[in-house]
């Protein structure tokens, strides 16, 4: 089973974001984003990608998504929230990535 790198606090601040972003177009809610952003994070983070871009593990990604996560939605409808977990834990957004790697 692959590490997870997502917590409690870093749910916390992407719902925020979510709600923040799409206060007027609800979408699936939350709920139905969070395994993209949930996968893109753990990726992003875990040592099988250490210093690629987005561009460069996209096609693994998508492969990975198919296998693994289709229940929870087709890759076209997940890659958008897939891709912002990705780079939010590449930039290592409000020093949750760097955190959730030490513990």
């Amino acid at each position: 089973m692959a590490p997870t790198y997502w917590d409690a606090e870093t749910e916390e601040a992407f719902k925020k974001l979510y709600v923040d972003t799409y206060a007027e177009v609800p979408l699936a809610g939350f709920d139905g984003v969070k395994p993209g952003l949930r996968f893109g994070w753990d990726k992003a983070l875990a040592d099988e990608f250490p210093g690629e871009t987005w561009e460069e593990v996209e096609d693994d990604l998508r492969r990975t998504w198919k296998e693994t996560h289709k229940n929870h939605g087709s890759w076209q409808d997940m890659k958008k929230h897939v891709r912002r977990g990705w780079e939010k834990a590449k930039q290592n957004w409000k020093d949750l990535a760097s955190r959730s790697k030490r513990k």
